[in-house]
């Protein structure tokens, strides 16, 4: 004779306005070990569980939820509208085990989860045994690197151009799986030119090759000769005043100066102000069309007490060697890419107080451009 779970008559379901006395905390823990002892149910089993989930689960100790969350999640039978419940609890450890192992939970929660977060729960969606395109978009959108690092480590899932395009525009996965992403081609030569400060040193001499490149192609579809790359008085002003703001020690007004001759946000011009992105820094100046000398008196003021006589010639190698036209692109693609530069993280934290800078911001800019020779005569 077929036997039904045996759930406690005299239980109380929940009233509005009553609190529930303390021996309900206890009941449903055992109602689902009863629930989970056997893996078919008939209408009626499920239809009272249920009740008993809905009207008591809001009693139930943090620990007992945990319990059940972790019981129930890989159940066949287990009710939809509870596992709904369950994978939305503000706890992680109850939200984890439904929102990794269940099947049926709605793409609508999905896609909340993973734009919430925490990350801890995003690392349980990317391991779900199967993602609709809808939640794989959301996690290259939003999700941390453990949990992308997730994504591409699995054999199931092949990851499409859009899903490249969205991480190639993400500096913060760039710079934590940038080979893993070189690896799987997921990093096209935009994606790599307009990355470049974020990514790893054996993918920087890629990007410069790709730059080279696309300077090349841009050349070949001008008919004519070869572009002379002359400067108007106006870039020789600001290359003045950048050298000028390098020698006076304000690296606040010289990333401002920056920002305007090159067009990029201002994160992206402080950040090529610390140390570790000094070649960055170079190639921006080659952009502009520094010349050798007006560069080396730039780093020398702005890195020289950092950095090893080594690594200063190896920067300079790099102007002498790199390209006007492919410093320009990769400068290009630095104003192109949708940038999420964080001056406040702790590889790249700030220099300077953001009312320092608004202060700095009231010169004009005129101040900052006449020539070294003509601010040292007083004029």
């Amino acid at each position: 004779m077929r036997q039904r779970p045996h759930f406690n008559p005299t239980v109380e379901t929940s009233v509005p306005g009553r609190k529930k006395p303390p021996q309900d905390r206890c009941v449903l823990l055992a109602a689902t070990e009863l629930f989970v002892g056997k893996s078919r149910h008939d209408i009626e089993e499920k239809k009272i569980f249920l009740e008993l989930a809905r009207n008591l689960l809001s009693a139930t100790t943090l620990q007992d939820r945990r319990r059940i969350a972790s019981m129930l999640a890989a159940h066949p039978e287990i009710p939809d509208d509870l596992l709904e419940i369950l994978a939305a609890d503000e706890d992680e450890l109850t939200a984890y085990p439904p929102l990794r192992y269940s099947q049926r939970l709605s793409v609508d929660l999905l896609l909340r989860k993973v734009k919430e977060g925490p990350e801890s729960l995003r690392r349980a969606i990317a391991n779900r045994p199967s993602l609709r395109e809808s939640v794989l978009s959301a996690l290259c959108e939003h999700a941390g690197a453990d949990s992308i690092g997730i994504l591409l480590q699995r054999d199931d899932i092949r990851l499409a151009p859009v899903h490249h395009d969205k991480l190639s525009r993400r500096g913060d996965i760039v710079a934590a799986l940038g080979m893993e992403l070189a690896g799987q081609d997921a990093l096209n030569p935009d994606g790599l030119m307009g990355q470049y400060l974020h990514l790893p040193t054996k993918l920087k001499a890629k990007a410069i090759a790709a730059a080279e490149m696309a300077s090349l192609i841009k050349q070949a579809q001008t008919p004519g000769t070869a572009p002379v790359h002359r400067q108007n008085s106006a870039r020789l002003h600001l290359c003045d005043g950048l050298v000028a703001e390098a020698l006076a020690g304000d690296r606040l007004r010289f990333s401002d100066l920056l920002c305007q001759g090159l067009s990029l946000p201002q994160p992206v011009c402080d950040l090529m102000l610390q140390t570790d992105q000094s070649d960055g820094l170079t190639i921006a100046l080659k952009a502009l069309g520094m010349s050798a000398s007006q560069t080396a008196t730039v780093l020398i003021r702005l890195f020289g007490e950092q950095m090893p006589l080594t690594d200063l010639r190896g920067l300079l190698r790099l102007h002498r060697t790199l390209s006007v036209g492919a410093a320009g692109v990769l400068a290009g693609q630095w104003m192109l890419q949708d940038q999420t530069v964080q001056t406040t993280s702790p590889r790249h934290a700030p220099q300077y107080q953001e009312s320092n800078r608004r202060q700095e911001q009231a010169r004009t800019v005129s101040d900052a451009e006449v020539s070294p020779a003509r601010r040292n005569s007083g004029s």
